[in-house]
Parts: structure tokens; sequence; C-alpha cells
């Protein structure tokens, strides 16, 4: 099975990710992707819709969905059949594709899903989660949906960090730290990053961006304590991620 190598691994942002592929892609999730439950019968008309003719004005899927996988990887899956199996066409800069399952009661194959794509723009997507700085990619496009601009600039040799964000004339620095395996954050676990933050940047919103714990109560009244300083965390994070997005930063302030 074709599966993309993203330096993600968190099923949190499973969901996500197909969205920023799509982003992308120019494609509306809603609009433009059909996905059709396990058990469900794929339409017979809407197949032999696109096997009649092809429309080189809009990209479409329709995906029977494999549920252990993600989404991302359940596109790849199905496109990856549809080549295998020499069932495609390739019509000026679209790749379509029509994917069969064939079993010993069915032989001639049943419909498991139609792709057409421009696949130059689902590459160009994969290749930024395949990036080592993947994670931060997803971050700035999660931002970008709720208004906000990324300013390029990564720190100074004393002090660097992953991302800065504007909006209404407030800047952001944003620091992603990784904490997988603890479920609950207490306030020494954290204080690296604002002793340090605060030394470098004095007059800047500091934001410790969490995506794999919570924080305690505790954390919260010390976080209250300390200025332009805040922490995002699980919770937040899931916030950011939803459809619509909810603006964490503000919700925190």
């Amino acid at each position: 099975m074709l599966q993309i190598l993203i330096h993600i691994q968190d099923k949190l942002y499973d969901d996500f990710s197909f969205t920023f592929i799509m982003n992308h892609m120019r494609m509306d999730e809603k609009k433009d992707v059909k996905w059709i439950e396990p058990r469900e019968h794929f339409d017979d008309e809407e197949w032999e819709y696109f096997l009649d003719d092809i429309c080189c004005n809009c990209q479409k899927l329709i995906v029977t969905r494999q549920k252990n996988l993600s989404k991302t990887n359940d596109l790849l899956r199905c496109l990856r059949n549809c080549i295998a199996h020499g069932h495609f066409a390739i019509v000026e800069d679209y790749i379509i594709g029509f994917n069969k399952k064939s079993t010993k009661n069915n032989p001639d194959g049943i419909k498991k899903a139609v792709v057409k794509i421009k696949p130059k723009l689902l590459l160009e997507a994969l290749k930024s989660l395949t990036s080592p700085i993947a994670k931060e990619i997803l971050l700035e496009y999660a931002f970008k949906r709720i208004g906000y601009n990324v300013v390029r600039e990564s720190g100074n040799q004393n002090f660097r960090f992953d991302l800065v964000i504007e909006k209404n004339n407030r800047k952001y620095v944003i620091e992603v730290k990784d904490y997988r395996g603890i479920s609950y954050l207490h306030p020494e676990q954290l204080k690296g990053f604002l002793i340090k933050s605060a030394e470098f940047l004095p007059d800047m919103e500091r934001v410790l961006f969490i995506d794999t714990s919570r924080v305690t109560k505790a954390v919260r009244e010390w976080e209250a304590k300390n200025e332009n300083f805040r922490i995002i965390n699980l919770t937040q994070v899931k916030q950011l991620l939803m459809d619509p997005p909810v603006d964490i930063l503000e919700e925190t302030r």
C-alpha cells in the first residue's frame, strides 16, 4: 500500500492534514469530495458519468472509506490501486482513475473510488507534509485561516522559535513543544521557555504551543501572573483545528 510518511504522527492532525492538502490543491472537501461509508453502495450512475467523459475544469474525489486509514492515506491507497491495476488516464494536467475491488463472488470488481485530480498539486502538498517542519507548515495554515499573517523570522543567535504571527497590530512568538507521554504538565516543566523568552523577547506576546498534553490548574494560575505569556494546550489546539476554527489566541486573552 502506498502511504505518506508524514512527520506528524499525532492522529490529532489526520483530518487537518487532509484539509491542508485540499486547500493546496484548490479543492473544497465539502463540494469536491464525497466519502462513502464502507458498506454503502457506490452510485453506478456517478461511476458511468466519469467513465464516459472527463471534464478538465474541476477536480473530484469519490472514495469508499477504509476507516483504519487517515483520509490522506485513503486517497493515496485509491490512487495507487488505480495506477497499479491500469485503470487510469492522463488528460492535460489531470489524472483520472477508477478503483475496483475484485472478489471471488464478483470477479468484475466492486466499485470503490473515482479519483480525478491534478497530481502535481497533490505532490507539492505531500512534499510539504513530509518536511521536517511539517507541523510548523500546518500551524501556519491553521492561523492563516483565522486571519493571522505569518512573519518570516525565526529568532536570533541567542533565542530561536518556531513561528511568528501577527493580527490587529499584535505580534505573537510561538514555540511548539512536544511532551509526548505526559498527560498533564506542571509549572516546573514549562519555566525554561518563560525565563529564556522573557530575557530575549520581553515586549512580545510569547506563546507556548503544546499539542501533546494538557496543563494543570496550577499552570494556569502561574501563567496569569506572567505578562505577555500564554500557554496553548491540547484542548485549545483541537479548537484551532476544528471547522469552523476558533481563534484560540483571542479566546485566551
